[in-house]
């Protein structure tokens, strides 16, 4: 593929993945609220798995491939972008004050876990199949604990119903084939990037395809914020995080075993996921306690985001 080609590839595939994935989260959104489920478990479940599909279809084409740093790179990045830029990002639109309860907290647990549990496979030099079927157990273990909240929790009634229910089914069907689509030209064109520029598939997939991958948490993280949805904003990337951790990184794993490749995890594979472990963390830490994020605090949050990327680089 040449480089016009490479470069056309990965506009059109980044186009078609954010278009396909707001499609996809629209039908699963609908699919919760027609059923009343809480708006903490929609932003957490639905709507933060939902905007991680592109991560999750991305990273297992590259594993599939035989890339994993381009998988662990997208993974990881995306989770460091989530908390850095989006939160940043939404907080410079609308700055966020939410009310202090067990939203949050319990989300922010699950993530921080969950980033934990990956930097701990991950230091063992590569990820193998049976840490990868961990990972993927331990998601779904969070996720039946998220629905079953949801049976309990206050029901979502003031939240206006994206997809009439009759198209719930094809929004979610179309949106799952534009993601399969739009994630496999994505990765066409950005593995053709890095090697014409010559950069490691980890700066690439933790940097490019990690935040064109994360652009539809963008998007909603914004429509939440606009709309002084804060459970649903914090929900949605603290949601995500642990999906990118556990679903994403762990499926990839064990694509990468089925090929009899493995997934290895080198210095700078290390130092990314240590890195959105650390944001992560912190982050929920903060706002478990207070869910406030100032346009001040967004400013810093999108610095800080900015400045990790020449660092990345002169470690890889």
């Amino acid at each position: 593929m040449s480089l016009p080609l490479a470069v056309l590839a990965l506009v059109v595939g980044l186009v078609i993945l954010v278009r396909a994935a707001d499609t996809f989260v629209a039908g699963a959104e609908s699919f919760a609220l027609h059923r009343r489920w809480s708006p903490a478990v929609i932003g957490a479940v639905i709507v933060g798995f939902g905007t991680s599909l592109p991560e999750l279809v991305t990273s297992v084409i590259a594993a599939s491939g035989g890339q994993p740093d381009l998988a662990l790179g997208n993974a990881a990045g995306s989770n460091v972008a989530n908390l850095l830029l989006i939160l940043g990002v939404a907080a410079l639109v609308a700055p966020i004050a939410g009310r202090r309860d067990q939203a949050p907290r319990r989300d922010g647990l699950i993530a921080g876990i969950a980033s934990l549990l990956l930097l701990a496979v991950a230091m063992r030099g590569g990820i193998g199949p049976v840490e990868g079927a961990l990972l993927v157990l331990a998601l779904l273990g969070a996720v039946v604990w998220q629905v079953r909240t949801a049976r309990s929790g206050e029901p979502a009634t003031d939240v206006p119903l994206p997809v009439p229910e009759r198209f719930v089914g094809l929004r979610i069907l179309g949106g799952l084939i534009g993601v399969l689509v739009g994630a496999q030209l994505l990765v066409g064109g950005a593995t053709v990037l890095a090697e014409r520029a010559g950069l490691p598939e980890i700066v690439i997939g933790s940097v490019l395809v990690a935040v064109g991958t994360s652009l539809p948490e963008l998007a909603t993280a914004i429509a939440s914020a606009r709309r002084g949805q804060v459970e649903i904003l914090l929900g949605n990337l603290l949601g995500s995080n642990a999906f990118n951790a556990l679903m994403v990184v762990g499926t990839s794993a064990l694509v990468g075993a089925a090929r009899g490749d493995g997934f290895p995890v080198d210095g700078a594979g290390l130092a990314v996921v240590a890195a959105a472990a650390v944001v992560t963390g912190v982050a929920a830490l903060v706002l478990s306690r207070r869910p406030v994020v100032t346009r001040p605090a967004g400013a810093v949050l999108v610095a800080l985001h900015v400045a990790s990327v020449p660092a990345l680089i002169a470690i890889s």
